[in-house]
């Protein structure tokens, strides 16, 4: 069978890999000159290992992701650390990443501290949280119904709610905040571990792996070629949309009742600037800064190379500097000169001896999915109206966050499904 796989992000590859192992003709077309969409990573001169374009590291909790490197004989060229996670509050940096910090959290009262580690607790032990209808209906996610706001201010009290959630949702979703389903904050909780992985040359080695073993299989991976009419692939038996929903108006003739189905889809876009800088910016060993404060224009910031060794990046320090805006926010039209000069005065709140070499930015405007309430009623099945066209992308993935192991996932699942 002749299989088109349009995006050579994590989905797209998996897929071919999983498809050209039981013989079928698989071709991937992916519009930019490299693979592996928003894990795919890059080297600068004297770098030994490449860098994402967007932070990545991996949890313990990844099993598809592990399975898969396994599989591909990369079960050596990745590791483990338990780094520091903190939050930015009122001009200090409190770490929060363990019962005895959360305890510690000088922002709240002694109890008020006790129900967010038992609060916390809870979800982290909550499992499965589904619920079956007696009149025999699919089972749902039981939290799906619920608001993350009203769930979070009722079981957080709320202050904890507005100190520690509020500004994390508000600067995520935006306008989108108050509508994000409870289930997909319990998934955050339910996933993350204290330790984080990453591999040994950045996350480029699964992407090439995996390309390295779809070529030898004899599939072929075709670069700057953009897809723009689904009509270009008519000499194949199945094609498989890994790209984003919105792009998918654009390439094929939909039926009015699909466009209105995908319509109800909301997206955020994400900006990252990637600051190469001469020292230490988060001098107390922090890797992920949780930024709680709502003029701020960012949301984390994320010293790489206080989870990754320095020396590997030519000696270089590199943080990563994040936010999610609205596909239309006025950022998306800024050079990465004027981005800096935005961030600056932010920056410098944590840090004022910023010293900076160069910065390189990076943005994508269909990086998050909303997670609305009851997002499985207008969550698109993977089986489109057009014939033989299936999609497998991040609006798909659910309820869990997007990450490079449910890309996997997505990839395993659609092509089974082929």
């Amino acid at each position: 069978m002749r299989v088109a796989i349009i995006g050579g992000g994590i989905t797209g590859l998996t897929a071919g890999y999983q498809l050209v192992k039981v013989g079928h003709q698989v071709s991937i077309f992916e519009k930019e000159n490299y693979l592996g969409g928003l894990a795919s990573g890059f080297k600068r001169k004297n770098w030994k290992w490449n860098l994402e374009h967007f932070y990545h590291h991996f949890f313990t909790t990844d099993k598809a992701l592990k399975n898969l490197i396994k599989e591909l004989g990369l079960s050596q060229d990745f590791f483990y650390l338990q780094p520091k996670t903190s939050v930015f509050k009122a001009g200090t940096i409190s770490r929060f990443d363990s019962p005895l910090s959360v305890l510690q959290f000088p922002h709240l009262s002694p109890s008020e501290r006790l129900r967010v580690g038992l609060v916390t607790a809870y979800l982290k032990l909550k499992t499965s949280p589904r619920w079956c209808c007696a009149c025999g209906t699919p089972r749902r996610w039981k939290f799906e119904e619920i608001t993350a706001e009203n769930w979070l201010i009722k079981s957080y009290g709320k202050k904890s709610y507005q100190l520690l959630w509020q500004p994390l949702l508000e600067a995520k979703f935006g306008q989108y905040a108050s509508r994000v389903s409870m289930i997909w904050f319990w998934a955050r909780i339910k996933k993350r571990s204290s330790k984080l992985g990453y591999f040994k040359g950045g996350f480029q080695i699964l992407v090439n792996k995996l390309a390295e073993k779809i070529k030898r299989k004899k599939g072929k991976i075709f670069l700057n070629h953009e897809i723009k009419n689904l009509n270009e692939l008519n000499n194949f038996d199945k094609i498989i949309l890994t790209i984003s929903t919105p792009k998918l108006f654009k390439i094929a003739s939909l039926s009015t009742s699909y466009q209105k189905k995908l319509s109800r889809l909301n997206f955020v876009g994400a900006l990252n600037l990637i600051l190469v800088l001469k020292e230490k910016f988060l001098t107390d060993g922090t890797y992920w800064l949780n930024i709680n404060e709502k003029e701020f224009p960012f949301v984390a910031v994320v010293e790489h190379t206080n989870l990754v060794n320095k020396k590997y990046y030519g000696n270089n320090h590199l943080l990563y500097v994040g936010g999610y805006y609205s596909s239309h926010h006025p950022y998306f039209k800024m050079n990465k000169e004027e981005i800096f000069k935005e961030f600056l005065p932010c920056l410098k709140k944590i840090n004022s001896s910023l010293n900076v070499k160069y910065y390189i930015l990076n943005t994508n405007l269909f990086a998050q999915p909303v997670i609305s309430v009851n997002y499985s009623k207008i969550m698109p099945p993977m089986e489109t109206p057009i014939k033989n066209v299936y999609l497998a992308n991040q609006s798909l993935v659910y309820p869990w966050d997007r990450g490079v192991n449910y890309a996997i996932k997505l990839g395993e699942e659609i092509s089974k499904l082929i």
